[in-house]
């Protein structure tokens, strides 16, 4: 019941069902436990404040006593005033977020560069209320659209470097320790400036997938549309199959959070019409993303609510159930511990077999094969 709950309250959140239409009936029967689990459940998922939305338009629609009659008063407003909180607080985390990065995109741009935001705030820009997405770091990708001189002491050799010696210009921390992406630390913000969007060590697939997501960018500019005064979004296309690759990323290695899937189902309420869905079909199964993808929008359909007129895509998936119990209530993440870097590589090699029903039956792949790649990239760097 308290799962059920939790995602009537996510779908009236996101607008896919009217609150008009909402069972309230099943919200009746709820105790303070199980309220401060289904609480407990969106701070893990990183959906606080979207399903706070949906509580609040029930509760605004229908009245405290009729949804939650059974709940001693005092509790309620005390349980209530900790949820307005944490919403609050992510509110005031993405405007501070968007502030800081218009801050150093403005600088970008006047050094000749196109700033490219995807994931976290592109994302949010979907959903019904976008100061509601949870944020996480900045991704960002640079476009090198003209060149500083020689004498100013900045290599010619793209967007990735030269945005990080603009970065330190302005006082940031920047780490280049990692091939994939450097980590700029900004006014308290963290941007990943990318070099690559794939981990491309893993093998020749990864090189392929890196190359195919490059070459969906070489389209033009009127397909970046504005996020800010001095930053810009990916193309849809590219959107779809980044996003899909990404999470799959996540959900194999490392534990996906459901604000991810989220992401997925906001993007098709807004652009399941613009997408060319057979050739992004076929890039799936080309690099093992289709069973992922096809769940992916399955809980989207069957979970969250979302409306699917365009024939062109699938809505059923075998693997659904199992993904979304996984998000749900595995609880293994890799990163984000504050363990170090050989904790973070153990833990990987250890998910590989402890979830290996993820590699073999979602990405199509055998946990042998994949340490080898872990393996040989580690060793030889093969960018």
């Amino acid at each position: 019941m308290k799962t059920r709950s939790f995602f009537a309250l996510l779908r009236i959140g996101l607008h896919t069902c009217a609150v008009e239409d909402a069972d309230i009936a099943e919200f009746t029967q709820l105790t303070a436990e199980d309220w401060t689990d289904i609480k407990a459940m969106a701070d893990k998922q990183s959906v606080a404040a979207t399903v706070f939305d949906g509580l609040d338009a029930l509760v605004n629609r229908y009245g405290r006593d009729k949804i939650a009659p059974g709940i001693d008063m005092a509790w309620w407003q005390q349980f209530v005033f900790e949820w307005i909180g944490t919403t609050t607080q992510i509110e005031q985390k993405n405007k501070v977020q968007r502030e800081v990065m218009d801050d150093l995109a403005s600088q970008w741009r006047k050094n000749y560069l196109r700033v490219m935001i995807m994931k976290g705030q592109a994302s949010g820009t979907m959903y019904p209320r976008p100061e509601h997405r949870s944020p996480g770091d900045i991704d960002c990708y640079l476009f090198n659209e003209g060149r500083r001189t020689k004498d100013e002491g900045i290599a010619q050799n793209g967007g990735y470097r030269i945005g990080n010696e603009v970065a330190r210009e302005m006082g940031a921390d920047v780490d280049e320790s990692w091939y994939k992406h450097s980590q700029i630390r900004y006014r308290g913000e963290m941007f990943e400036n990318h070099q690559y969007f794939v981990h491309t060590r893993d093998g020749k697939r990864g090189k392929r997938l890196e190359r195919e997501l490059e070459e969906a960018l070489r389209v033009d500019k009127s397909q970046f549309l504005p996020l800010t005064s001095h930053t810009v979004l990916p193309p849809v296309q590219w959107t779809a199959m980044f996003l899909t690759y990404h999470a799959c990323a996540h959900f194999v290695s490392e534990g996906l959070r459901l604000k991810q899937l989220l992401d997925w189902t906001m993007f098709l309420v807004k652009h399941q019409n613009d997408v060319d869905w057979p050739q992004f079909y076929t890039f799936c199964e080309r690099h093992h993303l289709r069973r992922f993808a096809d769940a992916a929008t399955a809980i989207s359909v069957d979970y969250l609510g979302i409306k699917i007129a365009n024939p062109a895509i699938t809505t059923n998936s075998p693997f659904a159930e199992k993904i979304l119990q996984s998000a749900l209530y595995d609880d293994d993440y890799v990163f984000g511990s504050g363990e170090g870097s050989w904790h973070n590589r153990w833990h990987l090699v250890r998910n590989l077999f402890h979830y290996r029903w993820k590699y073999e039956d979602i990405y199509e792949t055998g946990p042998w094969r994949q340490l080898w790649y872990y393996a040989s990239g580690y060793l030889f760097k093969t960018e």
